[in-house]
């Protein structure tokens, strides 16, 4: 089953590389996620932006709305640091969160938790501590447990679902990704499977982004656009090289003979398959035989090697040269 799974993979990395416009896809990608990551300065409105994506507003939108209020609140003599935006929410109308009281609480709550750890380590600016938080074992541990309810910072805020929280790790700049429909529906088409939980989708999605040697948030958008795309028609990889192919090569390499036709492999096979190959007794399997096929009858004395000479009981045997000397 882990073969399985590592041959898919592997076969799903050669798709997507040897797409015919693989690095124009591969340039949009990256292009999209620099352009998101200079869009998630400010640690605060990161986790305010995260919150607003559980409305049924568009991305875009979210943004905009994100945006305006950093416009609206913006001091060079006072950033918007993460106490300083709980402390306005709590004055501001639900305007700010599309008249939902749910999304106001909830976006306080989420800014108090990351108070507390910003606390934590009061030598880092907000921005890192979040960074930290996103790629750390513990939070990567309690995903991949599927217990992230109980991670202790954002998963303990009533809510604040599996695929928010992976929205907010990427906008942090978490080496990650949000397991979305459109990522499911690529990694069936490159031959995962259909039928995956996000759970699941998300650790394959990982898994590829390591084969391709990508960041994952790159492989993600990738991914988003091979589904908008309804990209199927992959090209296919090779069928992996034969038990008899591999020694054949491994010869090659070692010995430096050239390699044999196909015709010459076919007689190969032939003769290892041969039923009554091995009948014959060869000089290793009849020491007495003398008159082996392509072997010389040894003639003459056989002398035996010379033991050394034996010293004083007990003591080691000298050699002729010591005796000498």
């Amino acid at each position: 089953m882990v073969e399985l799974a590592d041959r898919t993979v592997v076969d799903a990395a050669w798709k997507v590389k040897n797409l015919e416009d693989y690095d124009r896809r591969l340039e949009r990608a990256a292009r999209r996620v620099d352009d998101l990551a200079r869009a998630h300065e400010t640690a605060a409105l990161v986790i305010y932006e995260a919150v607003l994506m559980k409305s049924s507003r568009s991305a875009d939108e979210v943004r905009e709305t994100v945006r305006r209020f950093g416009e609206r609140w913006q001091d060079e003599e006072e950033p918007l640091t993460i106490p300083r935006v709980s402390g306005i929410m709590n004055v501001e109308t639900n305007d700010w969160f599309f008249g939902d009281d749910d999304l106001r609480v909830m976006t306080g709550q989420l800014l108090g938790q990351f108070q507390h750890r910003v606390a934590q380590y009061n030598y880092l600016d907000e921005k890192e501590v979040l960074k930290r938080w996103a790629n750390s074992h513990d939070t990567r541990l309690f995903i991949r447990r599927r217990i992230y309810e109980t991670e202790p910072v954002v998963g303990v805020i009533s809510g604040f679902d599996f695929l928010h929280v992976q929205y907010l790790r990427v906008a942090a700049e978490g080496n990650t990704l949000v397991p979305s429909r459109n990522v499911a529906q690529a990694l069936a088409a490159l031959g995962f499977g259909d039928g995956t939980d996000e759970y699941e989708a998300l650790a394959n999605a990982e898994n590829l982004a390591l084969h391709l040697d990508l960041p994952a948030p790159i492989v993600g958008e990738m991914l988003e656009d091979i589904a908008h795309d309804g990209l199927t028609d992959f090209p296919q990889p090779p069928e992996p090289a034969s038990e008899d192919e591999v020694a054949e090569e491994g010869e090659e390499a070692s010995g430096g003979t050239p390699k044999p036709s196909p015709e010459d492999r076919e007689a190969r096979r032939a003769v290892r398959n041969d039923p009554k190959k091995g009948d014959e007794p060869t000089r290793v399997q009849d020491a007495q035989a003398t008159d082996a096929p392509g072997v010389r009858e040894e003639t003459g004395d056989k002398s035996a090697p010379a033991s050394p000479e034996s010293g004083r009981e007990g003591a080691p045997g000298k050699s002729r040269g010591e005796d000498e000397g």
